[in-house]
């Protein structure tokens, strides 16, 4: 059985929408909702310490965010920091959970690019062994 719908969250609108749309297949699902803010630590950063504080610092008030934007549907929400580059981490967190899906924000990138630069999305849709939700911002 399914624990939830794992979303990828950075504060940028295209997770706001990301996380919109989660909350509507949770809904649907009655699945809960992981709210997850990945980053990994690079020792090349200078001061590792404090490098590390700013990041959990930075995940903590974007989890925070997310998690208020989300509340106010009513569905069950949970946040974690995930210690891990953000694609890797979103997939080690949907295996550990057996989550139905992912969820993520795209900057509509074409895919030579996202392959290039390694969007997150590009590299979900390659590492993923469980389906990926990519949600472009809606057109207005």
């Amino acid at each position: 059985m399914s624990a939830g719908i794992v979303v990828g969250y950075d504060g940028s609108d295209y997770a706001k929408e990301a996380v919109r749309v989660a909350v509507e297949v949770g809904k649907a699902y009655d699945e809960k909702i992981v709210i997850a803010f990945g980053y990994e630590l690079n020792p090349v950063a200078g001061e590792l310490h404090d490098y590390h504080a700013a990041l959990k610092e930075l995940a903590t008030k974007r989890l925070t965010e997310a998690t208020s934007l989300a509340a106010d549907a009513g569905a069950e929400i949970e946040a974690v920091i995930v210690q891990k580059a953000p694609a890797a981490g979103l997939v080690a967190l949907a295996d550990e959970r057996d989550a139905r899906v992912i969820v993520v924000g795209t900057r509509g990138e074409s895919p030579i690019k996202g392959a290039l630069l390694g969007s997150t999305p590009h590299k979900l849709l390659h590492l993923s062994d469980r389906p990926v939700l990519v949600v472009p911002l809606p057109h207005r």
